[in-house]
């Protein structure tokens, strides 16, 4: 496999099974999804681990891929409230951590999970993806949330950036794209789903694209955010 494809996507409702065959245009290797409903048959949807946030709502990490073999990783004590782990074997050894932030503070159920993780996440490879529910506002009076940068800078000091922004050479509260619009309104729209990586795998990626569309809106209120990474160029690299 020369190029691994993660989405995060917060579907904000629907079936494990109904979602994954919305993103197979997408052709995911891995996929985190939020918001889903119960899972019906945990072999056929290709899950990895997943958990039920609420009676009807969770999230749930996913490996459609044949080519791509994972096994679910315990989170430490301590962390978020909706975070799941897991370690990629194939085909590059990786741990993916995906948080659904929690309110009332966002940015901090973010941090918890980071905190309590920030040795495997120096030591790598590691990603971080998910809504944040914590980033940009972009309805023309750019801002971010409270506490947003704090939560930019753990991830800095841990080693990580935000694939979306790197790629596409931005900075925060200067994002072309948003990933939510409240209540389906085009006109508020954010940018508060990510994807973190090392800061060495930034040169090796080829595709950071939010999904969007007619179709894409009537599903939710969140956007898929597609990370593509060059796995042949990237070879032996770790987390710098």
């Amino acid at each position: 496999m020369s190029r691994v494809r993660i989405v995060t996507w917060n579907c904000r409702s629907g079936s494990v099974g109904q979602r994954l065959s919305e993103l197979a245009e997408l052709d995911p290797h891995l996929v985190f999804l939020q918001e889903c409903g119960p899972i019906e048959n945990a072999a056929s949807a290709n899950v990895v681990c997943s958990r039920m946030i609420s009676r009807r709502k969770g999230i749930a990490l996913l490996a459609p891929a044949a080519s791509c073999r994972s096994i679910v990783r315990p989170l430490l004590n301590g962390s978020g409230r909706a975070a799941i782990a897991a370690q990629i074997l194939t085909p590059v050894p990786l741990v993916v951590i995906g948080i659904w932030a929690q309110g009332p503070d966002y940015a901090e159920d973010v941090m918890l999970t980071l905190r309590r993780h920030a040795v495997e996440l120096r030591a790598g490879p590691c990603v971080v993806i998910g809504d944040f529910n914590s980033g940009s506002r972009l309805d023309g009076r750019a801002s971010q949330t409270k506490h947003h940068q704090r939560l930019l800078d753990t991830c800095a000091d841990l080693g990580l950036v935000s694939a979306y922004h790197v790629f596409h050479d931005v900075s925060p509260g200067h994002e072309a794209h948003a990933t939510y619009f409240h209540q389906f309104k085009r006109s508020r729209a954010w940018h508060i789903d990510f994807c973190f990586m090392p800061r060495a795998w930034a040169s090796h990626l080829v595709n950071v694209t939010v999904i969007d569309g007619r179709e894409w809106g009537r599903r939710s209120d969140h956007r898929p955010l597609l990370v593509e990474v060059n796995m042949e160029s990237l070879g032996s690299c770790r987390q710098a």
